[in-house]
């Protein structure tokens, strides 16, 4: 497989899961996003930990940033 389309395809998997935030997908659906997005891409065992690690630290990254957002917006309000 073509590491540049792999490449594209998890940066686009990413950018899908962050959209739904707060819902995030199931591992199942993130699964099936990629097939939809390209029906020949073989998802590896690799590919499945990958997977994993996005649902795991897309969520807590973006909750992070929500949080520091929330910080630094309150400061500015209270100027």
């Amino acid at each position: 497989m073509n590491k540049e389309v792999k490449k594209k395809l998890f940066s686009g998997l990413a950018d899908w899961i962050i959209d739904n935030e707060p819902n995030y997908p199931s591992f199942a659906q993130c699964k099936l996003w990629i097939k939809k997005q390209d029906s020949q891409y073989v998802i590896t065992k690799n590919d499945e930990k990958e997977i994993l690690m996005l649902l795991t630290y897309l969520p807590m990254s973006q909750q992070m940033n929500n949080v520091l957002y929330a910080k630094y917006l309150d400061q500015i309000l209270s100027k």
